[in-house]
């Protein structure tokens, strides 16, 4: 029996996808998959799965919350913030940007889900940084950049 494989440049093609966001959705288990060397490899049953999702098994019933309970508020809300900095060169951002990446390697556990994104504008001259997670990471991150206006106005 024959199993066809696809790599993440078919399945582009085939769900008119970017490769970036199809390995986005690899990792977030979205698109079931198996690495092959140091390739992506998705069989012909996991993308059907994938594209189909709705029709491929029993529809779960959601489990039942409890709103009034803290702990699952607390898993339920989600922050996004964004910084924006003027930049004179992309050098300085970038330094940010590594350090805020190295703060999110050694996170604290009570974040839960983070996410980071950096933009650098050489024609504007801005630094954005998007954050998305839970208003602790949020409050941590802004604390962050709050150390850093400090330290450099002495």
């Amino acid at each position: 029996m024959e199993h066809k494989l696809y790599s993440i440049a078919n399945l582009s093609d085939i769900l008119k996808l970017h490769p970036k966001t199809i390995l986005r959705f690899i990792h977030e288990g979205k698109i079931k998959a198996r690495k092959i060397g140091r390739s992506w490899m998705v069989s012909r049953d996991e993308l059907k799965e994938y594209a189909h999702s709705e029709f491929a098994g029993e529809e779960k019933p959601l489990p039942e919350k409890n709103k009034t309970d803290a702990a699952n508020l607390t898993e339920r809300i989600a922050v996004s913030a964004v910084v924006e900095i003027d930049e004179e060169n992309s050098e300085e951002a970038s330094r940010i940007s590594n350090s805020l990446m190295a703060m999110l390697n050694g996170k604290d556990d009570s974040w839960g889900k983070t996410r980071f994104d950096f933009f650098y504008y050489p024609e504007i001259r801005k630094a954005k940084y998007v954050l998305y997670g839970s208003p602790k990471f949020i409050a941590a991150v802004l604390g962050t950049f709050d150390l850093l206006a400090a330290q450099k106005e002495e």
